[in-house]
């Protein structure tokens, strides 16, 4: 596959990735003072996550043969992107919070 047209499908793949993983964990905070069992959901939902994000860094792998290291670079830098901007979000929305009281 060419290099150039796989590229923006790398960045978006990882967006997606990191989206799904960070609002799972997310997710998975909120229920957890109402869940029956903790420890089973903080760990199945690390592992469903985990197991996730590893297919798509291993797809992006697989689909990109040349250069296929710069790609899962740019993927697992589009990751940590998301993460950053999601606390950034929620940092902001507790300073709100915090404000209103």
């Amino acid at each position: 596959m060419n290099n150039l047209f796989f590229l923006p499908i790398t960045l978006a793949l990882g967006i997606l990735l990191g989206n799904l993983y960070f609002r799972g964990l997310w997710m998975t905070v909120e229920k957890l003072p109402t869940a029956q069992n903790p420890i089973l959901l903080t760990l199945g939902s690390f592992f469903v996550r985990l197991a996730i994000a590893i297919a798509g860094f291993v797809l992006v792998l697989a689909l990109a043969k040349d250069y296929a290291l710069w790609h899962l670079l740019f993927c697992v830098g589009a990751f940590i992107w998301v993460r950053n901007r999601l606390i950034h979000k929620v940092q902001q929305k507790l300073r709100r919070n915090l404000n209103a009281y």
